[in-house]
């Protein structure tokens, strides 16, 4: 009998193919198997690669608690554990490859044990049944597209007890009502689209996340108002190409549109996950210059600063075109910090095409740029093209990277001497008593500030510059800092907001009003009918009043929420002495 059951394999051909996308809800009932397994267990997971990646382990925690799992941050504790895989870059994949091998302990002392491997490389063709051969403890091997069925298939895994691949090559859906355990409670990254549809040349993306499927600008406005409602600083709207949003639904919905009805919900930062040039249009420049709470940093991808290198990487513009909307941009919004992505060594890159990417890196200016040396990704076409010399691609690599050094080191010599507002990350793994953070022009800060800061909005003067970070000082008192956020956690809970809101209705209501008016002119008549024979009906008059009060539905609802306000209201003391 076999020991691995195959339910899907993945397919580049299929996964070229534009399916119908369908809108559906997810699954979130819990076999029973699981969760009887999952008492008392716990689930660990590691992720490599991008924000949307992040953003699977974020979902998939969210599966495996409402399971009844427990997440652990110690690898040796992990009744469960998975490993969030990334294909973009080739140190990244093989990385994966060693990962699994530090599992084996946990399996060794741990009969029941079981091991995810999900991610993009699972998407790459015999991956994931290359890997259980090599590696048999794997319990599970996924693709990007069943995050959302992760139960279900350890569930069966548990009924089985035999080694599961389940990687589709395309989706035919958008899964909504997604559980979520946000790693962060001040930041929060929201899918609006997956896949992508570029298929440039050297890219797996296409093929491991599949074809480019929007949501709903309603499904998306929906989760980004209750992260507002819930307190979250900043948002990232994230998608392979943001700008193609709306492509697929052939209903005029454009991403400039989705954008400005997300900054009207109110949140402090707005940001947005990857660009591609050739589709950041006037009403994308319009509506982003339009919102002060949209960051003025822009990450745009421009892969080769020649054109020629362009066309071969399949990138649908050139350096003039991409060049045209960075001054289109900068027209707007002078002020923006521009960061990108750019790829040396490509296949047939020649001398003059890598300087054309020189001279368009010093053109724009760039504020901070992530360099890559090409590696070949089995299955896409530049892979089978004419490779260059590695040595070549080193030194150009060199080259590339001592100017933006030099570049960056510009941008962040600007910052000296001047404040900024840093939304604090938490506080350094170097040092505990200095604090990181980022600006909104998306440059790393380090200062010295006490631990209880995390998540807040703190106001930080720039002392120095170390080129990919800058030092800076407190411009202001940590507790002010600290009472500022409080404030803005008071006006954004929900408990309290009810409470305000009941307050405001009873002062509004005229039978409240009127019952007031009724209760202190009885009150009146009753200290002034002492010692008559009238004394008791007057009595009996204010009582009726009285519980006339008591009885009213807007009185009563406020009442009943006046102990849980108490102790929040406590809790909040506490937390700023």
């Amino acid at each position: 009998m076999s020991k691995v059951t195959i339910l899907n394999r993945p397919c580049q051909k299929d996964a070229a193919k534009r399916p119908e996308v369908e809108r559906v809800f997810a699954n979130r009932k819990v076999p029973e198997i699981l969760k009887s397994f999952a008492k008392g267990r716990y689930f660990y997971i590691r992720t490599y690669g991008c924000q949307a990646n992040i953003r699977d382990e974020e979902v998939m925690a969210g599966f495996l608690t409402e399971a009844g799992f427990t997440r652990t941050y110690e690898q040796a504790q992990a009744d469960v554990a998975i490993i969030n895989t990334c294909a973009v870059r080739e140190n990244a994949e093989e990385k994966i490859y060693g990962e699994i091998g530090s599992f084996k302990a946990n399996h060794t002392k741990n009969k029941d044990f079981m091991l995810v491997i999900a991610g993009c490389v699972m998407g790459e063709d015999g991956v994931g049944e290359s890997l259980i051969n090599t590696y048999p403890f794997i319990s599970l091997v996924i693709g990007t597209h069943d995050v959302a069925k992760i139960n279900d298939l350890l569930a069966k895994y548990l009924e089985e007890r035999k080694s599961i691949v389940n990687i589709r090559s395309f989706s035919s859906e958008i899964v909504e009502n997604l559980p979520s355990i946000r790693l962060n409670d001040a930041q929060a990254f929201v899918n609006i689209a997956y896949g992508c549809d570029k298929f440039c040349t050297y890219c797996i993306v296409p093929f491991t996340r599949g074809r480019e499927r929007s949501r709903h600008v309603e499904d998306v406005v929906a989760e980004c108002k209750k992260l507002v409602d819930d307190g979250y600083k900043q948002i990232t709207l994230l998608g392979q190409n943001v700008n193609s949003y709306g492509l697929d639904l052939k209903d005029g919905t454009t991403f400039a549109h989705l954008l400005e009805e997300v900054a009207k919900l109110g949140v402090p930062r707005l940001r947005f996950l990857t660009s591609y040039p050739s589709q950041f249009d006037d009403e994308m420049i319009e509506t982003m210059a339009k919102y002060p709470n949209i960051d003025k940093w822009l990450h745009f991808p421009v892969q080769s600063g020649s054109s020629s290198c362009l066309r071969r990487m399949a990138r649908r513009y050139t350096r003039e075109e991409y060049l045209e909307r960075v001054r289109a941009i900068k027209a707007k919004m002078p002020d923006i910090a521009l960061t990108t992505d750019i790829i040396v060594g490509f296949p047939g890159e020649t001398e003059e095409e890598f300087e054309d990417t020189l001279t368009l890196a010093k053109e724009v200016g760039y504020s901070s740029a992530f360099t890559f040396i090409y590696s070949p990704r089995p299955g896409t076409p530049a892979a089978n093209m004419e490779q260059v010399p590695p040595e070549v691609s080193h030194e150009r690599f060199n080259r590339l990277k001592a100017l933006v050094d030099e570049l960056t080191a510009a941008h962040s010599d600007t910052m000296i001497g001047n404040t900024y507002e840093v939304l604090v990350d938490g506080p350094s793994k170097r040092d505990s008593n200095v604090l990181s953070g980022y600006a909104r022009n998306g440059k790393l800060v380090n200062f010295v500030g006490p631990a209880y800061l995390t998540g807040c909005f703190v106001k930080v003067k720039i002392l120095e510059s170390h080129v990919y970070s800058l030092k800076g000082e407190m411009a202001e008192d940590p507790l002010i800092s600290k009472a500022r956020d409080v404030a803005f956690h008071m006006e954004h809970d929900g408990l309290l907001k009810e409470y305000a809101r009941l307050n405001e209705e009873i002062a509004s209501d005229p039978d409240i009003k009127a019952l007031g008016e009724e209760l202190v002119k009885a009150k009146k008549e009753l200290a002034l009918s002492m010692g008559t024979e009238k004394h008791k009906e007057k009595k009996n008059e204010y009582e009726s009043i009285l519980e006339k009060i008591h009885n009213h539905p807007l009185l009563q609802n406020r009442d009943s929420l006046h102990d849980q306000v108490e102790s929040e209201l406590l809790a909040i003391r506490d937390s700023i002495k």
